[in-house]
């Protein structure tokens, strides 16, 4: 949320500067409360009175450096919602970058690597959740990037063809099914596999459910391949 400053008919950006060193934290001071788009509500000198301050002063953005936000347990800050973070840090080291934007900072400037009025900038490009980094944790991301591993694409897997009509039958289905496709009549298969026309019949209906045939001319047509098999038996 930015507010409107009472000395100014611009719009501020509310900024809470949180450094564990105090000369630091007098030049950033300095270099915002020079200009017309940033208004200092408070300061802070570690993890704890940053989020104390945070919770009463209900900053805009928060100015911070590694040593203010460092914990034992690595975890990211519980500020309030409204409250963006960018940092300002010495070190442009790769580890430290993904730490600070693993833990929810939005903008990271190096000192050495901006000039005033960027850091103005930054401030309010974070305060509108823009991004703002300087050349060295553009470099340190991209290298992060780069050494992530990403896993190779897998090609589909082919799907699995389906089971011959030999495949879908018993043994002794099979050998009926050699008969059928000779033309044989029931009772012509009962005589020459010395069973009944009832166990013929049996399990030709079992044939034409495992093959989802209804006719004789049906079945004897999937099974010699000259038609298409249905997926699931009908």
């Amino acid at each position: 949320m930015i507010t409107q400053a009472h000395s100014s008919s611009a719009t501020r950006v509310r900024a809470l500067i949180s450094d564990d060193n105090l000369l630091v934290r007098l030049g950033i001071r300095s270099v915002l409360e020079g200009s017309d788009m940033v208004s200092v509500v408070g300061e802070a000198g570690d993890r704890t009175e940053t989020v104390s301050r945070a919770r009463s002063l209900s900053p805009d953005v928060i100015v911070a450096s590694h040593g203010a936000l460092a914990a034992d347990d690595d975890a990211a800050l519980a500020l309030p919602d409204q409250a963006l973070v960018l940092v300002v840090s010495h070190s442009q080291e790769r580890h430290l970058v993904e730490h600070a934007f693993r833990n929810g900072a939005t903008s990271y400037l190096i000192h050495g690597q901006f000039a005033a009025a960027e850091l103005v900038a930054a401030v309010v490009a974070t305060a509108a959740r823009r991004p703002y980094l300087s050349p060295g944790a553009v470099a340190a991301m991209v290298e992060s990037f780069r050494t992530q591993s990403i896993p190779e694409p897998q090609p589909e897997p082919e799907p699995e063809p389906e089971p011959s009509p030999r495949a879908r039958v018993s043994r002794r289905e099979a050998e009926l099914m050699e008969h059928i496709v000779c033309g044989r009549t029931n009772r012509e298969i009962a005589a020459r596999l010395y069973v009944t026309e009832k166990t013929v019949k049996n399990h030709i209906n079992h044939i034409y459910t495992k093959l989802g045939a209804r006719t004789r001319a049906e079945v004897i047509a999937i099974w010699l391949g000259l038609a298409d098999q249905p997926t699931a038996p009908r």
